[in-house]
């Protein structure tokens, strides 16, 4: 009766890692918006150049970065410009991602704020020691002008962020031939909520375990995590 009652003890507490989602640039504030409107158990965070895009984005806090230099009016494809904008606000970046365990970057690859800003806040998020995880969402196919502007983002992201995925749009397409693009991204958006769920559960689950083998042997070792993949499921929510 002791031995249960004590590993009742052992196993009846909770972890809950703060999570925040963090949308930059305009598809990763679309997302953004997903989750909160969702009210997934997240802290919400969108950064933009764009003023009206951002006005229109959903979120616990909105970070309206480089007006000064953009005008409200974004990068224009830019991401060199969209790097330096990051840059100017890492104070405030930092101020709103502070504190939270793990942060998920979500950004749309091949234009400029967005391109641009990721590999900066993925940079803050390092030297705050908070495990992070950058969605990085391919331009289609016949988006001629993003792709190499999407390609060497990802190079610049994945140098700061090992733990970067990618979604082909031009897949979803593939998935999804009959659907509306506002349909196709609605599904990118069920997609990345399901992937960021389901991490953060494996991730809770294996400092769970940690504690408890601590408590056994005294001896801590790092947290494994094995992570989920990103589906796209065709079905089509209206």
């Amino acid at each position: 009766m002791e031995a249960d009652t004590k590993e009742t003890e052992e196993t009846s507490f909770t972890i809950e890692p703060r999570i925040a989602v963090v949308g930059l640039g305009g598809a990763g504030c679309n997302v953004v918006s997903g989750f909160y409107k969702e009210l997934a158990p997240v802290d919400t965070i969108a950064i933009n150049t764009d003023k009206k895009a951002l006005d229109e984005t959903a979120a616990d806090k909105k970070i309206y970065i480089c007006k000064a230099v953009t005008k409200g009016e974004g990068t224009k494809g830019d991401a060199r410009l969209g790097n330096k904008c990051a840059r100017v606000h890492e104070d405030e970046i930092e101020k709103a991602i502070r504190g939270h365990d793990i942060v998920f970057l979500i950004t749309g690859l091949g234009g400029g704020t967005g391109t641009g800003a990721a590999s900066v806040v993925a940079e803050i998020c390092n030297r705050n020691n908070i495990m992070t995880f950058t969605i990085g969402i391919n331009p289609f196919s016949f988006e001629a002008d993003c792709i190499q502007t999407a390609r060497e983002g990802l190079r610049s992201i994945r140098a700061v962020c090992p733990n970067t995925f990618v979604i082909e749009n031009d897949k979803i397409l593939d998935l999804m031939p009959d659907a509306t693009m506002k349909e196709a991204f609605r599904a990118v958006n069920r997609s990345i909520i399901g992937f960021v769920d389901e991490t953060a559960e494996r991730i809770a689950s294996g400092i769970k375990v940690e504690i408890l083998s601590i408590q056994k042997t005294g001896l801590m070792k790092e947290v494994a995590v094995d992570v989920p993949e990103i589906k796209i499921s065709p079905g089509i929510k209206t």
